[in-house]
C-alpha cells in the first residue's frame, strides 16, 4: 500500500472514530456526571489497552517519560473532562466543528515553539478560522442562557490537542504507538480514579440503575473506539505526516458529527452550517501545502 493511501485511508477512519465520539459522549451524560464520564472514560480504556499494550512500554526510553507524560494529560485527560463539561450545554455537532479550531492551534504552536514556517496563507486562514466560530455560535452569543464558559471549554480542549499533536511528533516519534497510549492511560488511571470516587459514584449499587448502564455502554463504546483505537491509529498517521496533517481529521469530524445530530434531533440551522464553511475554509488554508518552487 502507498504512502499516501495509508495517510488519506487512516485520516479517513479516525475522522469517522472521532466524529462519532461527540454523540457518544452526549448519550453517556444521560446516566453521568461530566467529572464520573471523564473518569469512567480513562479508567476503562486503561483496563482495555493492558493485555496489549504492558509488553509495548519497555520501548520506552526513560528520558521520553517526561513528555508521554504530557501527551497523556494534554492529549486525553483534562479534553475528557473538558467535552464532557461543554456538551451539557452545547449540541455534540457544534462541538465537533468547533474541534476544527485544533489545526489552527498546531500551526501556531508549531512555528513559535519548533521553527515552522508561517506563510501568508496561514496567518489569513487563521483570522478566517475563528470568524467562523464566532458565526457558528452567534445565535448562542445573543441568548440570555449562554455561558461563554462552555465554549471556552472546547477551545482549550483544541488547544490541548494541537499541544498534543507536536509533542507527539516532535518529541515521541519512532517509538511504538502501543507504548506511548498504554503508558498515557497508566499516568492517567490513579487521577481518574481518585476523581471518580469523589464524584458521589454509586460504586455498590450502579448496576441497579438501567439509566447508569446504558451511559456506562456509551462511554465503553467511546473508550474502545474513540479513545484506544484512535489513538493508535493517530500516533501511526503522526509517524507518517506532519502534526498540521493529523489534525485535519477536523476536515470530515463535523460532517459525521452533524449527521449524528441531526439523527438525534439536534437543531443545525443555516447560519451554523455557514459558520462550519467558515471555519472549514480557515483550516484549509491552514494545511494546504507550499506550492513547489519552479525550476529557473
Amino acid at each position: 500500500m502507498s504512502l499516501s493511501l495509508r495517510k488519506w485511508g487512516t485520516l479517513v477512519i479516525l475522522s469517522l472514530i472521532w466524529g462519532s465520539s461527540y454523540i457518544l459522549i452526549k448519550k453517556g451524560l444521560t446516566g453521568l456526571t461530566p467529572i464520573q464520564l471523564g473518569s469512567l472514560r480513562v479508567i476503562v480504556t486503561t483496563i482495555i489497552m493492558a493485555p496489549i499494550g504492558y509488553q509495548k512500554i519497555k520501548h520506552i526510553p526513560r528520558q521520553n517519560m517526561k513528555w508521554v507524560a504530557l501527551s497523556a494529560f494534554v492529549g486525553s485527560f483534562f479534553p475528557a473532562y473538558l467535552f464532557a463539561f461543554a456538551e451539557t450545554e452545547i449540541s455534540s455537532s457544534i462541538t465537533a466543528v468547533m474541534v476544527s479550531l485544533t489545526p489552527l492551534f498546531t500551526l501556531l504552536i508549531s512555528v513559535f515553539v519548533f521553527g515552522e514556517e508561517l506563510l501568508k496563507k496561514q496567518v489569513f486562514g487563521v483570522l478566517i478560522g475563528f470568524t467562523g466560530i464566532i458565526v457558528l455560535i452567534n445565535n448562542e452569543l445573543f441568548s440570555s442562557s449562554f455561558n461563554i464558559l462552555y465554549i471556552m471549554f472546547i477551545v482549550l480542549a483544541a488547544f490541548c490537542y494541537a499541544v498534543n499533536a507536536n509533542v507527539l511528533k516532535y518529541k515521541l516519534s519512532n517509538i511504538p504507538a502501543l507504548g506511548i497510549v498504554f503508558m498515557s492511560f497508566l499516568f492517567m488511571f490513579i487521577p481518574a480514579f481518585i476523581i471518580l470516587c469523589f464524584s458521589d459514584f454509586p460504586f455498590s449499587d450502579f448496576t441497579s440503575d438501567p439509566l447508569i448502564i446504558e451511559s456506562i455502554i456509551y462511554i465503553v463504546i467511546l473508550a474502545v473506539f474513540g479513545t484506544a483505537i484512535a489513538k493508535v491509529l493517530y500516533i501511526k498517521l503522526l509517524a507518517i505526516s506532519t502534526p498540521v496533517f493529523s489534525v485535519s481529521t477536523t476536515y470530515l469530524m463535523p460532517v459525521v458529527a452533524i449527521f449524528w445530530g441531526l439523527l438525534d434531533g439536534e437543531e443545525f440551522k443555516l447560519t451554523q452550517f455557514i459558520g462550519t464553511a467558515i471555519i472549514l475554509l480557515g483550516v484549509y488554508l491552514v494545511t494546504k501545502k507550499k506550492a513547489p518552487k519552479k525550476m529557473p
